[in-house]
């Protein structure tokens, strides 16, 4: 399953890199970026987890991995948006829902 969420999920099944040496790291670092976002999530992401509103599978408990990275995604948003002054900053419907958006992107 990380291999083939590797492929699916972090480029590795078709990489734009021609040079040797990018071609040999290319893989180790999809598998190093896997492991990072798996322990972020064990140790502080589980907390931040919201599965978006499916009709269709009520019954979902458990994450997947494209879960896990939309809950990176969301967080990091946040925190990025978090720093935005409060004078200049958007009402919180318009922050929640830019970073819901965002989210979907990737």
């Amino acid at each position: 399953m990380t291999h083939f969420d590797c492929k699916q999920h972090l480029g590795l099944e078709d990489p734009a890199n021609r040079v040797p040496q990018a071609v040999q790291r290319t893989a180790p670092m999809a598998m190093f970026l896997y492991s990072l976002t798996i322990v972020w999530f064990a140790t502080e992401g589980h907390a931040y987890l919201q599965f978006p509103d499916r009709p269709w599978y009520h019954w979902k408990s458990e994450p997947s991995f494209a879960d896990i990275l939309t809950t990176l995604r969301r967080k990091s948003w946040d925190d990025k948006l978090s720093r935005v002054s409060p004078a200049a900053a958007p009402t919180n419907y318009a922050i929640d829902l830019l970073t819901y958006l965002a989210t979907l992107a990737g």
